[in-house]
Parts: structure tokens; sequence; C-alpha cells
């Protein structure tokens, strides 16, 4: 499995947004702050797995059920 590294793109005071370090993937996500909630905006390299993370939140494995 493909490991790709997620960094922080733009933040503010309720939301982080993180991109792919890989330019051949392109995931982009948002993360809530305050509340737990992951947006995913672009889906990227679906089976490569994403890890980062800023200060307090962090990125790691997710379940999707």
């Amino acid at each position: 499995m493909a490991f790709h590294t997620m960094i922080c793109e733009a933040e503010n005071a309720n939301e982080v947004l993180f991109t792919c370090t890989d330019e051949a993937c392109g995931r982009r996500v948002v993360v809530g702050k305050g509340r737990p909630r992951l947006t995913v905006i672009d889906q990227g390299d679906f089976g490569a797995r994403h890890v980062g993370s800023l200060g307090g939140i962090s990125i790691d494995a997710v379940d999707v059920a």
C-alpha cells in the first residue's frame, strides 16, 4: 500500500484544509476542529494511505462504514 503525506494548506478557527503532497494524487480534505468531521473535497488515490497532522488534529487510518 502506498503512503502519502497530507499537509495543511489553509486553516481558520473551525476547519483545516489538508492536501496530499503527491502531485499525481490530488486528495484534499477538510477536517473540523471543534466538531469531529471529515469532508472529502477530492478523493485522489483511494488506495493510498494518507497521513498527516497539525497540532492536536491528526489524520490517520479512517474506517468507512
